[in-house]
């Protein structure tokens, strides 16, 4: 019996839904595919346009892994939340890395006391100082220049060959990758932070003999102006050193982001 055009079109229906959900999932927390600044009509017709472009991949008969086709309105729902997780689990791991900036960022702008004057994060919608932002839009540029959004891309194709539809596992193992990710996430803003932080203690704990020796002295209104310009001279300084770092931490967590649910 031949089979109408039509016919064929609805048959693949559920299998295409699943794809666009893979590919939607990503640009929920990706940076720079995920910002707010981005209209969400943008980001839909971006994720309709890749989802149509990697559907033949999917459809090919001598992929890795057979296409497990949905069989019911409640198998496609677990499907749609399971291919949901896995591009959004993508996405956060590489948030992940930038919420770490951030983390070391806030630090030394809380010890530089700029943290009174707070600004809106266009990214992440909530309150946030000079210094992080400024490290936040590094960040960005870092990844935008290592070609960060199309290797993303390019691992959550891959995804569709060594993961079939409907059939992600999530087990200890990545529940174990996720607080790798995470530990290396919280040791970056550590190290970003390590140089400025050690300068200003020292900074403040030689004010505190200064104080002591010259009670005259106005602590506050002296200790200030050098922890800013101290600070500020030091994070110029470890500028450099700096953007490697994150480009090292961002290129090591893109190389194996596909294999998460492998």
């Amino acid at each position: 019996m031949n089979i109408l055009p039509y016919d064929l079109l609805f048959s693949m229906t559920p299998i295409f839904i699943l794809v666009l959900c893979r590919v939607a999932g990503v640009m929920i927390f990706a940076p720079v595919l995920g910002s707010t600044a981005i209209p969400v009509k943008i980001k839909g017709l971006v994720a309709l346009v890749m989802s149509i472009a990697v559907f033949p991949m999917v459809m090919q008969t001598d992929a890795p892994h057979s296409v497990i086709e949905p069989n019911s309105f409640l198998g496609l729902a677990m499907g749609v939340a399971f291919e949901l997780v896995i591009g959004i689990a993508m996405g956060f791991a590489i948030l992940l890395m930038f919420i770490g900036v951030q983390l070391g960022a806030e630090m030394i702008s809380q010890q530089m006391a700029l943290s009174l004057g707070r600004i809106i994060d266009p990214i992440t919608n909530v309150s946030t100082d000079v210094v992080s932002q400024f490290y936040l839009m590094l960040t960005t540029l870092i990844y935008v220049l290592i070609n960060g959004p199309m290797i993303l891309i390019r691992a959550l194709f891959d995804t569709f060959k060594s993961i079939p539809l409907m059939g992600a596992g999530v087990d200890q193992r990545i529940v174990d990758i996720f607080t790798t990710i995470l530990t290396s996430s919280f040791k970056l803003g550590i190290r970003i932070a390590g140089p400025a932080l050690a300068a200003i203690f020292l900074a403040t704990l030689a004010m505190g003999f200064i104080s002591r020796t010259m009670p005259q002295l106005n602590i506050l209104a002296a200790g200030f102006p050098i922890r800013i310009s101290l600070s500020l001279i030091l994070l110029i300084a470890s500028l450099g050193s700096v953007c490697l770092l994150i480009e090292d931490n961002l290129l090591k967590l893109l190389s194996g982001l596909g294999a998460f649910f492998v």
